[in-house]
């Protein structure tokens, strides 16, 4: 049950609904074929029952496979973490860095890992506590703006950008309801909703990380969906004024799944020279280069492969 869940969870993930009703129904194993491992995270036993948390590993070659036999464009090559800053008003009370029981009980009921981008929240050690406020998250995610300080906080988790949420348990007419704005440093994405009146404050919280969580995921999603028959070829320039950029450019650049056959051209100062083949559109190429802390424009006649700025 748990290798059928997590395959229905992977497709979830990197496909489109309209593209998930065009694929074959797999049999178990059918599904067993596509996983290379599985890892028990957490388990507990009784004299009744057995639980467990389960960690399925899926060969991505495979699955890709798969996806493309059938003809279901699908992502390859999934964001970098995000650092979460959650704002919450409940009445005159303001948390963001206090270990509210509530909001952590909405926080675990979310499925935070299959997703695109990998999420944490903030741990508000005192240095985090010192650069960011209560205001300055609450404003920012109403107005789709983001204090400086809040990307440097991202960088002490080794993360470029940030999910910033405020939302306010308010009681309108004896019923009360959740209403949310957010904003993501990462492309300016921001967005709003109300959680209507009849459920808790807990269940409002978490179908409010949900609905963000999704909003985001979709928006990405359609960005990053990579038809394999697609591609081509790029002979690039990168900085190489230190050894130390040209080595971050070549890391970064295998991370990118889209990614195959990097060559080393020309090595030289100021510049050198890479060529690479990549898998769907060059517009997708550019977003899942981005999302890998790099930036790809033009140097005269040339394309040009740079480390991406905050300004970016």
């Amino acid at each position: 049950k748990a290798e059928v869940d997590a395959y229905q969870r992977l497709l979830r993930k990197l496909v489109q609904e309209d593209g998930r009703a065009k694929l074959p129904e797999l049999d178990h194993r059918d599904i067993q074929s596509l996983i290379i491992g599985i890892e028990v995270v957490e388990e507990q036993s009784s004299s009744r029952r057995y639980l467990a948390t389960l960690n399925i590993r899926f060969e991505p070659g495979l699955v890709s496979q798969f996806l493309a036999q059938n003809d279901v464009p699908h992502v390859l090559s999934t964001g970098q973490g995000i650092l979460v800053l959650h704002a919450h008003r409940r009445g005159l009370t303001e948390l963001l860095w206090e270990n509210d029981p509530t909001m952590l009980a909405a926080r675990a009921d979310v499925d935070w890992v299959n997703r695109l981008r990998q999420y944490e929240f903030a741990r508000g050690e005192v240095q985090e506590r010192a650069a960011v406020t209560f205001r300055e998250i609450w404003q920012p995610a109403g107005r789709a703006t983001a204090p400086a300080q809040v990307r440097e906080v991202a960088k002490k988790y080794d993360m470029r950008d940030a999910l910033l949420i405020a939302s306010e348990w308010v009681t309108t007419e004896g019923k009360p309801h959740l209403t949310f704005s957010y904003f993501s440093t990462d492309g300016g994405m921001s967005g709003q909703g109300v959680i209507p009146a009849g459920m808790t404050e807990q269940k409002a919280l978490a179908t409010m990380y949900d609905s963000v969580l999704d909003a985001i995921d979709g928006a990405w999603r359609e960005q990053l969906l990579v038809d394999t028959g697609t591609g081509g070829t790029l002979d690039v320039l990168v900085p190489s004024t230190s050894l130390d950029i040209l080595q971050a450019i070549e890391s970064r650049l295998g991370d990118v799944t889209l990614v195959n056959d990097v060559q080393t051209r020309e090595i030289g100062v100021p510049f050198s020279r890479l060529a690479f083949r990549y898998t769907g559109r060059e517009d997708q190429l550019v977003l899942a280069l981005r999302y890998a802390g790099l930036s790809l424009g033009h140097y005269g006649k040339d394309r040009m492969l740079v480390l991406r700025t905050d300004a970016d």
